[in-house]
């Protein structure tokens, strides 16, 4: 699978924050990058919001392209502010404390963060932890989630049928869940299980891997831990956030490859697989992942029109990504900006906000009366 995404969003604040705790090491400006936030399906009311929001960008010039964007200096440059070069010091020395302050609170919003942030040093215990929580607190969708994930993961037979079902039955409506038991099911060799699993993720209306819970629910942990609410704070979350265990698409990677065109029905349940990753908006990994095995289940077909589409996909979405880098360099300039972005990216997940903070960053590109690299926090 071709690997050309660029850093954004969440990496690019990890980013920042390793170069700020690392002797002020200048960030990579361009490294594959491996997310799957997910979007959350908003409510009546917050659909309302948002097409309000949107509604905003309509005076974006409709032709500006990535080349007229303003780009600004290199990341590094935001820290040469002394605000801000404070905060992450206060921030530095006290991380430790705000971790411990987590992780000896027993209330169930920091026993979830402290699973989070004060990870085990083997992922079978982390998966023990994730099942004594889910048992403990058993509607807690974003927990579940974390334990499927893990599960795809695992060597040990840590996992089994009851813990991933037990995982499954807090959403059974989700698609991220089903496809999190076809991934570990493919792990354990269970071929027709894993194909029951992927038609249930194909005809799910909905996809949430619930990034949004986990952003809340770290940031209110370091909050009530004493941690101050400024740009160390928002890189901290992040930061975590981009430890976070992704996907495990290797397993649906070699299933698909491997299926012939002598075996048309599982080769047609991968390509539907890679249309519903694409639909789903669940991310920038989760649509890499379904363009590249729509791509190869096309090319078994000999599918030239098919092909054709793909690649025409395949090119905007690396534009976008292209947009996205240089967008979110001007978001993480500002208080304002990167707090809202942090706020569509809880509520509508990361591909709606890029699309959004990309249509602002083009508004103030065509607005000559500011300066858009302006450092204010």
């Amino acid at each position: 699978m071709k690997q050309k995404l660029m850093l954004v969003g969440t990496e690019l604040l990890a980013v920042a924050l390793i170069f700020i705790f690392n002797e002020k090491k200048t960030p990579t400006e361009n490294v594959m990058q491996t997310k799957a936030n997910d979007v959350q399906q908003p409510s009546t009311s917050q659909n309302a919001q948002y097409t309000q929001t949107i509604n905003h960008t309509d005076s974006i010039p409709p032709n500006i392209s990535h080349h007229e964007m303003v780009r600004c200096n290199g990341i590094a440059e935001m820290f040469t502010d002394p605000i801000i070069e404070d905060s992450f010091n206060r921030y530095s020395a006290n991380k430790d404390i705000f971790f411990d302050n987590i992780k000896q609170q027993q209330t169930q919003q920091s026993r979830i963060a402290s699973a989070f942030i004060n990870k085990n040093k083997s992922i079978q215990d982390d998966i023990e932890n994730f099942d004594e929580l889910l048992q403990t607190y058993p509607s807690n969708k974003l927990i579940a989630f974390n334990l499927m994930l893990h599960c795809s993961y695992s060597t040990a037979k840590v996992c089994d049928d009851v813990m991933m079902q037990r995982a499954l039955d807090t959403d059974t409506e989700n698609g991220s869940l089903w496809l999190q038991m076809a991934l570990y099911q493919l792990k354990a060799g269970n071929i027709e299980r894993a194909q029951m699993s992927l038609m249930q993720f194909i005809q799910s209306q909905r996809y949430n891997e619930y990034s949004g819970d986990y952003l809340s629910t770290v940031d209110l942990a370091l909050k009530e831990a004493g941690a101050n609410d400024d740009l160390s704070l928002k890189v901290a979350v992040l930061g975590i956030t981009a430890t976070r265990y992704k996907t495990n698409f290797a397993p649906l990677v070699k299933l698909c490859t491997k299926t012939d065109t002598d075996n048309a029905a599982l080769l047609n349940i991968c390509l539907q697989t890679s249309e519903r990753l694409i639909e789903s908006k669940g991310g920038l990994l989760t649509n890499e992942v379904g363009l590249s095995i729509q791509n190869n289940v096309l090319e078994k077909y000999d599918d030239s029109e098919g092909l054709a589409n793909n690649a025409s996909a395949q090119k905007a979405f690396d534009t976008f990504n292209e947009e996205a880098n240089i967008a979110m360099n001007m978001v993480l300039r500002n208080r304002k900006r990167t707090e809202y972005w942090l706020s569509l990216n809880r509520d509508y997940g990361e591909l709606a906000a890029l699309e959004y903070m990309i249509d602002q960053a083009k508004q103030i590109s065509a607005n000559n009366q500011q300066d858009p690299c302006t450092i204010n926090w």
